[in-house]
């Protein structure tokens, strides 16, 4: 598979990654396997590198696979923050489709940097407040 993903049981992360050409329904079946996943959380934070992933040229339905899964299987049974990482590698299109999907899921944020994407997680899910700490 060109896809994989880690579960991080003692940092509480789930990092997925990928460096090929690859289907959309790819993806899906990673998704769905990480949902089934014994190991799986939704309380773990997810960073989801999709650096050097190049999608193959999919038609209207399976972006709309993908986006159905997304929606409507995924994200709600993840109840922690999820960080995309893109780089320019990816076609205007595919960039344009993945900006709308993302920027419709709570807790879901868009990077084009790795390190923000961490700052970013960190900040919502491993930061504690020191006021918090003391009671």
């Amino acid at each position: 598979m060109a896809c994989g993903y880690h579960i991080n049981q003692e940092d509480g992360l789930i990092t997925v990654t990928g460096n090929a050409e690859l289907e959309l329904s790819e993806l899906a079946a990673l998704g769905r396997d990480l949902l089934t996943d014994q190991e799986f959380c939704p309380e773990y934070a997810q960073l989801i590198d999709l650096r050097g992933i190049f999608p193959q040229q999919p038609d209207s339905a399976h972006r709309d696979t993908l986006r159905n899964f997304v929606v409507q299987e995924f994200r709600p049974s993840v109840k922690a923050s999820i960080a995309v990482v893109i780089d320019d590698s990816l076609e205007r299109l595919e960039l344009a489709d993945l900006y709308h999907l993302i920027v419709n899921l709570n807790d879901t944020e868009l990077f084009d940097s790795y390190e923000q994407a961490l700052k970013w997680l960190v900040r919502r899910e491993f930061a504690t407040p020191a006021a918090a700490q003391l009671r």
